[in-house]
């Protein structure tokens, strides 16, 4: 039993590599330059059923958050910081109840999709939504809901 937890230690220091104790802080933020108030909604797509995470940004609100990554390394991504979980995969965006936009979790390089994993990723990203994003947003024609 000895030899045995002599070895798993010694995997475990070994797994870890050279960075063995060091973690990763990421900063993150996101701002609302649209000009109207904002609904984030992020959810799952193959469970539609499950309610939203949802985030709000009155005009001109800024959202930051840090997160102080661990052993071992999970990363950190715009899925994180709006849902607390990577296993959401799509947002919805609602502007004033007028206009919305989705995103999906993919690799397209979108810079205008915060959820793009080929483009956000860094420990430190800001993304501001402006009055572009806005204006060509998908009318709900009605409430967006």
């Amino acid at each position: 039993m000895k030899v045995f937890t002599v070895f798993v230690i010694g995997i475990s220091v070994l797994a870890c590599g050279e960075n063995f104790g060091e973690v990763d802080v990421y900063h993150y933020s996101m701002e609302n330059k649209s000009g109207r108030s904002m609904v984030i909604k992020s959810y799952r797509s193959d469970f539609p059923e499950v309610t939203p995470e949802i985030n709000s940004l009155t005009i001109d609100e800024k959202l930051e958050k840090k997160f102080k990554d661990g052993l071992p390394p999970s990363e950190y991504n715009f899925k994180v910081f709006l849902a607390g979980s990577r296993l959401y995969d799509s947002l919805i965006i609602i502007y004033a109840n007028e206009r919305m936009t989705i995103f999906k979790s993919e690799c397209n390089q979108n810079q205008r999709n915060p959820i793009d994993v080929c483009v956000y990723g860094d420990l430190t990203e800001d993304f501001v939504f402006t009055e572009e994003d806005y204006n060509i947003a998908t009318e709900c024609g009605g409430p967006c809901d």
